[in-house]
């Protein structure tokens, strides 16, 4: 196989370079207008400029194509750790977290992540301060102090962070995937470090280890880099030489990974987890060699398309109607590996599906050979090639700090030219390098990995310590799913023709692109639309809410309506997929009432909502769909107690202040009682006794909003009462709420949240800039400084008209009592701080926040974004963006400063402490709020507050 594929390699290779311009350009799509330049320095590092009149912000980025695959067997986890050790400091920059103290004070924020082939390092800043951002950039990659000092601290933070995800399932299914690929492979390997993998050893001093990995590989000659920003493409070229080059170039080389991903040891095994959460998934895993130098010929993604179809007669649709998964996804991964591509698919199991893996496996290969057989054509290229040219040709605009680390990490793997277009690039109909990918997808060669909670193991994950078990797949398991196969085949069939591709691409005339106007105001009756006011793109979106309180009548009503979520996303799953393949969404989901979206290209997309409309209204629900939904939502309400601690708090904070309410115990109780008689009707009565809102976005008419309103009407009648709204507790001075829950999980969690109790939207906006003043000194002091967490912060937030703030944090170091104690301390330490803030300091905040707000957004979603927060909020006003940004302006550091003294130091404001004890912590103390009301349980609560919100 490798040799027909090294043949296919050099004829193809020929072919494009005869092709490739002598002097390439960025090719971006024509939706884009941004200007692209790349340079190589005199360090040889090659840096990309995108000059974007619009930004507001400017962004830098660089990536270094080393990762946890190059981490000494002395010392893994070195290249995340290292990733942790540079902004500690550098030589003309020595202050600890300077870096991101001063992008943060700037409208900006950093990142950074260690794959396992690269690490990629940026930041987003406001322009005004972009050279002096950057040179802290360059100075981190020239000179870092890796400061010894902070060595066990930084050892903390990243044990700190593999403490906090390692419970995670899907973090431990790609584990044991890598920790069953041939054992001489680095990617086999524990790769994100912690304190017994990151210390000194015998022979292995780790702070020589961490400067040596450094001066091998952090070499500008190695390296690319993105700037971003509004100035034009010379400027940024001057920054990037003025402060880029003083990247040291070591003539580095990239490290050579000699052994073979796989052997036949690796192929033909099954690899069983129990898992923490109850989930019951197996993944199917192919790997083969590498084809990614094929990508404008796509074989993989053409296979993996057809193997993750949703549509009628595809593997997904059989293996649901049987009853045996929940969900399908398959995907296609060029670069699985150095030398490797990797096909994969995953099933979420039902408990049949557990016990009947075979049968879906055979499914599986009998839908491979299926396309083997009748799928190699063009019929089905030219399905894939209209997706994709749909795609590039109004590809959505992204900016900023995410958009220029996809475009750093792509300067690593593809050539520059090519960093945008190669995802949607595909030349030609190769039939032979399809068939060649199919080769690979035998029973022979695959890797099942499989989770559920019946695995019983005779091995424990390294660093992980789960419970697992690896073994080879007899040969004739093997053949009974070939004679499957070939029974299975004849239940199947491949996606044919699709109905929702746009044919119209045209423009409508231009109305209501500035402001958004209610073409329908009347009782239980209401229609927002827009057009947008930057971009002329042949997409939309429409919000259509059935409006009512249905599912707030009782604790059964609401887990009837989270039934009817389950149900219809599956008998919505064909429908939604080939929207999907036409660039079109859909969803489908309960809160007030029934909420029905689409987005996408305008020309069909009336159509399709009605069509999905229609699809829900007939709908039948089946006894197995009834009982797999339960079993569902029970699964997703006791895996709360599995998942992270932070998630947790959150969860039961929403619940507190949610009106009604019921706690998880009253919900499942509930759950067990609904009956398909209450599904079918609670249905029916979306239909007949709801209100209905539309919110129309984009490329239509008032005309055609008004039309489709009125089409929608003659399917769900009006009922022409008020809107109804979710209704949350009202703050009230004084009172004082601790409230707290055990999980599963090891680590402990405390959210501690004030409330305001005067309404307006002033105080929503003074508490976004105590935020963002607050946020590096509480993420200092608890991790950096006490090392009692890997990600805390603060944040504020809304209750309904009230401002909020609140100080977050998970840790596996210490319990509640001992975390409220530190958020303690540090409020009293930042009041010092705030009281005595520099005008200067806030003024250059503010400012940052001011561009942010006003920067031109980059797509559609971004441009209708707010509108549809505050349409899903039922505000009477869709068109006040312009009166917050006055307030932000107003804004004053006094007002902030009283704001802080009123809401957290003061006695007239609402406080919950809301507490987390994991595994760990279950005899930890239980931190306390002076003069705290007693609430034995939240129908205590939900009883009290009723009342004293007046809430019926």
């Amino acid at each position: 196989m490798r040799s027909t594929l090294a043949f296919c390699r050099r004829l193809i290779i020929l072919c494009i370079v005869v092709i490739a311009p002598l002097h390439a350009q960025v090719i971006t799509s024509p939706n884009d207008d941004r200007a692209y330049q790349v340079i190589t320095l005199d360090n040889q590092l090659e840096v990309l400029l995108v000059s974007d009149p619009e930004a507001k912000n400017s962004a830098a980025t660089i990536a270094v194509p080393v990762g946890s695959m190059h981490n000494p067997d002395s010392q893994l986890g070195l290249a995340h750790y290292l990733e942790h050790m540079l902004f500690l400091g550098s030589e003309r920059y020595p202050e600890i977290n300077d870096y991101s103290k001063f992008m943060r004070l700037n409208g900006g924020y950093t990142n950074a992540y260690t794959a396992q082939d690269k690490t990629v390092y940026g930041f987003e800043a406001n322009d005004k301060v972009f050279a002096q951002a950057l040179d802290r950039l360059g100075d981190v990659m020239r000179a870092p102090l890796l400061d010894e000092h902070y060595a066990d601290k930084e050892r903390s933070t990243v044990n700190a962070e593999q403490q906090t995800y390692k419970g995670q399932d899907a973090r431990k299914l790609y584990a044991l995937e890598r920790f069953t690929l041939n054992p001489n492979h680095p990617m086999s390997r524990f790769s994100t470090g912690d304190l017994n993998t990151l210390k000194d050893k015998p022979g292995s001093k780790l702070q020589d280890e961490l400067e040596a990995f450094f001066n091998a590989y952090y070499s500008a000659n190695l390296m690319k880099a993105v700037l971003y920003g509004p100035r034009e493409l010379a400027d940024l070229e001057k920054l990037a030489k003025q402060y880029l080059t003083q990247i040291p170039n070591r003539q580095a080389e990239q490290p050579k990974i000699l052994p073979p991903l796989v052997t036949a040891n690796e192929l033909g095994i099954q690899a069983s987890l129990k898992p923490s959460s109850e989930i019951k998934v197996l993944k199917m895993s192919f790997v083969m060699p590498s084809v990614a130098e094929f990508y404008p010929y796509k074989p993989g993604h053409y296979v993996s398309r057809i193997l993750g179809s949703d549509r009628v007669g595809s593997l997904s649709d059989y293996l649901q109607k049987a009853g045996l998964i929940e969900a399908l996804m398959a995907g296609f991964d060029d670069n699985y590996g150095p030398d490797d591509s990797g096909l994969t698919v995953q099933f979420q199991l039902t408990d049949a599906g557990l016990k009947q893996q075979d049968k879906i496996i055979a499914a599986t290969f009998a839908y491979i050979d299926l396309i083997k057989q009748q799928g190699v054509n063009e019929a089905q290229y030219h399905a894939l090639e209209q997706s994709l040219k749909n795609s590039f040709a109004y590809l959505p605009k992204s900016a900023g700090f995410n958009y220029s680390m996809s475009l750093v990490a792509n300067m690593l793997m593809l050539p520059t030219d090519e960093i945008i277009y190669a995802g949607f690039r595909l030349d030609s109909f190769n039939p032979e390098l399809v068939r060649q990918v199919l080769s690979y997808l035998a029973p022979e060669r695959v890797r099942l990995l499989v989770a559920h909670s019946g695995v019983v193991g005779d091995q424990v994950m390294v660093s992980y310590g789960d419970s697992y078990k690896v073994e080879k797949i007899q040969s004739d398991r093997m053949d009974k799913w070939r004679k499957q196969a070939t029974d299975l085949m004849k239940q199947m069939h491949l996606p044919e023709g699709n109905r929702w591709l746009p044919e119209d691409e045209t423009i409508v005339k231009a109305e209501h692109q500035d402001q958004a106007v209610e073409l329908v105001k009347a009782p239980g009756l209401s229609l927002w639309f827009k057009q947008s006011e930057y971009y002329q793109e042949p997409k939309g979106s429409i919000a259509l809410e059935l409006n009512n309180n249905l599912l707030d009548q009782s604790a059964q009503q609401r887990m009837a309506g989270a039934i009817l979520n389950v149900v219809l996303a599956k008998q919505l799953v064909g429908l939604s997929y080939e929207a999907g393949e036409a660039n079109l969404s859909i969803n489908a989901s309960t809160s007030d009432g029934l909420m029905l979206t689409t987005g996408g290209f305008t020309d069909k997309q009336g159509e399709l909502m009605l069509t999905l409309m229609d699809t829900v209204k007939q709908a039948t629900f089946t006894q197995q769909a009834l009982d797999l939904a339960k079993i569902e939502i029970r699964r997703q309400i006791e895996n709360k107690l599995k998942g992270p601690t932070m998630s947790l708090a959150f969860a039961e904070f929403r619940n507190l202040v949610r009106l009604p309410a019921w706690s998880d115990q009253d919900l499942l109780a509930a759950l067990d009682k609904v009956t398909l008689a209450e599904l079918t009707k609670l249905r029916n009565d979306m239909f007949s006794q709801s209100g209905i809102r539309m919110l129309v976005l984009g490329n239509f008419t008032s005309k055609q909003a008004i039309a489709l309103q009125q089409e929608v009407v003659k399917r769900a009648p009006v009922n022409a009462k008020s809107f109804y709204k979710l209704t949350r507790v009202k703050p009230e001075a004084k009172r004082r709420v601790t409230w707290s829950a055990a999980s599963e999980m090891g680590d402990a969690a405390l959210a501690y949240i004030f409330v305001s109790t005067k309404a307006g939207e002033a105080g929503q906006v003074q508490a976004e800039l105590l935020n963002k003043i607050a946020y590096s000194d509480f993420y200092d002091l608890i991790r950096t400084q006490e090392q009692l967490s890997y990600s805390p912060f603060t944040a504020s937030f809304p209750i309904d008209d009230y401002a909020a703030f609140g100080l977050f944090t998970q840790s596996p170091e210490q319990g509640p009592k001992h975390l409220q104690q530190r958020y303690e301390y540090f409020v009293q330490q930042f009041a010092k701080k705030l009281a005595g803030y520099d005008q200067a300091e806030f003024d250059k905040i503010k400012q940052a926040y001011i561009a942010n707000f006003q920067q031109k957004p980059s797509n559609l979603d971004e441009e209708f974004g707010y509108m549809q927060g505050l349409w899903s909020e039922h505000k009477a006003d869709l068109n006040s963006k312009a009166q917050r940004l006055a307030l932000i302006e107003q804004t004053t550091l006094k007002q902030v400063q009283d704001l802080f003294k009123d809401m957290v130091l003061g006695s007239n404001n609402e406080q919950y402490l809301i507490q987390v004890r994991g595994s760990q912590f279950l005899d930890s103390p239980l931190g306390e709020l002076k003069g705290s009301m007693d609430i034995p349980d939240l129908r205590t609560w939900q009883a009290k507050v009723k009342g004293q919100s007046g809430t019926q």
